[in-house]
């Protein structure tokens, strides 16, 4: 990396192993990250994780309110930079700023794009029940997740995986993965390859109410939905007006012919609930709001079940 810098752009904790890797093997001259901002109930103090890192490590750091500001091209041009790295960031980098550096700048992405591209591609990879995923490495252009690719590895996607921890599993794999292709980029050992736009789907944002079950739906395409909305939002219905939070769930291999959302049965296994395509979903633990984790048998004991969920 002799006769060059790189500059990190990120915000997020999920960015920080790659951070970690790029202050210990190469020459980090500069971190960007988003403004401190306030949250929760008290209005407390939100500072990025990625400030704390770079605090924490005497790098210089730049917490610019707009990255539209021209005296920013000029601050960043002045390192000199080798190449950018922009991981969970959290805004858009504009072309004054990504094609500075020699080497442009590049992105790193959970998803094999052209697929998924979007702000959620691991929940949506779930959610729509598939079996591989994995990570790219892309040079960041005027479109989304459009730009050519540098690298990519396959990853698998388990049956129990949840975004949070496939999510994770990404996280430690792309730290060592950004490592060796930055160092293929820099020996000219790899060169970028445009994606095909004929190939790509969008991975959207989750809303919240994404998380609201819709018992009409097959029981397997609501566990691959709990899957993906762990953490957040959740996978949630109500009882006599009380949010509850499914935490685990299977689905049983049966069939039925009630009315979707019915409860079937409720036995120490778990709460049987019909589906659509008459498929039995089994809830074995869930969360009312404002208690903790328990079994729907524990939850019965104290409370009264419907006939049916909404």
């Amino acid at each position: 990396m002799a006769n060059g810098e790189i500059v990190f752009y990120g915000t997020a904790a999920i960015g920080l192993p790659i951070l970690r890797e790029l202050h210990d093997h190469f020459r980090l001259s500069l971190i960007i990250t988003q403004p401190d901002s306030r949250g929760g109930r008290h209005r407390q103090e939100i500072i990025p994780a990625v400030k704390r890192f770079a605090l924490d490590n005497n790098v210089p750091l730049l917490q610019p309110p707009t990255l539209h500001d021209p005296g920013l091209a000029e601050m960043i041009g002045s390192k000199q930079p080798l190449i950018a790295v922009v991981v969970a960031y959290g805004q858009f980098i504009p072309r004054t700023l990504y094609v500075l550096p020699q080497w442009n700048t590049i992105n790193v992405h959970f998803s094999l794009l052209p697929a998924y591209r979007g702000a959620a591609p691991v929940q949506r990879a779930i959610e729509n029940g598939e079996t591989r995923s994995g990570i790219t490495i892309f040079e960041i252009d005027a479109r989304m997740d459009a730009g050519q690719i540098w690298a990519q590895a396959e990853v698998a996607i388990a049956a129990g995986d949840t975004t949070a921890s496939f999510q994770r599993r990404l996280g430690e794999m792309a730290a060592p993965f950004m490592h060796r292709t930055l160092e293929q980029i820099m020996a000219g050992n790899i060169r970028k390859q445009p994606q095909d736009d004929s190939l790509a789907t969008l991975a959207p944002a989750v809303r919240k109410n994404e998380g609201r079950v819709d018992w009409a739906l097959p029981a397997g395409r609501l566990i691959n939905k709990l899957r993906a909305f762990t953490p957040w939002p959740g996978l949630f219905f109500y009882m006599e007006n009380r949010l509850v939070k499914i935490i685990g769930a299977n689905q049983k291999g049966q069939s039925h012919h009630a009315e979707t959302g019915e409860i079937l049965s409720l036995n120490d296994q778990g709460l049987e609930v019909a589906c659509g395509q008459n498929s039995v979903i089994i809830l074995t633990a869930i969360q009312p709001e404002g208690k903790k984790t328990m079994t729907p048998r524990q939850y019965s004991l104290g409370n009264r079940l419907p006939v049916r969920l909404q």
